[in-house]
């Protein structure tokens, strides 16, 4: 991440600050190991190496006021594309960022793509990310709240997706960023016990999963 990128991205939280949608992001994926580094009270450099920067967009029903975000991104340099096929949304800017919005899929829905009606755009379904909606954490960084899952349940997470990440490369590279947080978790009580009390809410399956795939690259969880 360089110096370009970054300003990048915070010229991007602010439209959605400006636009009252920030509230209702929760930054997932890579750029949450960004935001980290204004959680933990220790040495942790985030090893960002993406463009991409996923929002989950955690209760589509919300805000009930219509939000033009598209015309506030085109405005402030950014390009809008669709999926040829799902008509998902994209937002590219420059060689720098490109946003996504992804949303949650309870019960027993089975669609994986969902209109988003305050913002007029669809955004791509992933149960698997709904373990990152239930741990929020919000942060206050540079003067904005930015919403994240704690830093726990985003390595949880990251475990438990591990067998099934495409493409292949990404497994290792979820792992090096799992053994790096682990450092700054540990070296917190609250979010060793967070690791603890969010794992025995998982399935028995769930618990396994994450043992297993603990055991294959040595990692020591707790």
């Amino acid at each position: 991440m360089d110096a370009r990128q970054k300003d990048a991205f915070w010229d991007t939280i602010k439209i959605f600050n400006d636009e009252r949608l920030l509230p209702y992001l929760m930054i997932i994926g890579s750029w949450s190991e960004y935001i980290y580094s204004y959680y933990f009270n220790t040495d942790f450099i985030p090893n960002l190496r993406t463009r991409d920067v996923d929002f989950l967009y955690r209760n589509i029903r919300q805000p009930k006021d219509k939000i033009n975000i598209t015309a506030a991104l085109v405005k402030n340099g950014y390009s809008y594309a669709e999926n040829p096929t799902s008509g998902a949304a994209k937002f590219f800017k420059e060689d720098l960022l490109e946003l996504e919005f992804l949303t949650r899929v309870v019960g027993s829905g089975a669609q994986h793509i969902y209109e988003i009606p305050s913002i007029g755009i669809k955004a791509e379904g992933m149960r698997i990310i709904n373990m990152l909606s239930d741990y929020p954490l919000v942060l206050n960084c540079r003067g904005f709240e930015i919403l994240v899952s704690e830093p726990s349940a985003y390595v949880l997470q990251k475990l438990l997706t591990n067998p099934t990440r495409t493409p292949s490369y990404k497994k290792e590279k979820d792992i090096e960023s799992v053994r790096a947080l682990l450092v700054h978790i540990k070296q917190s009580p609250r979010d060793v016990a967070r690791i603890k009390i969010i794992l025995d809410a998982l399935s028995l399956k769930e618990q396994k999963i994450i043992k297993s795939v603990c055991e294959e690259n040595y990692i020591e969880l707790l």
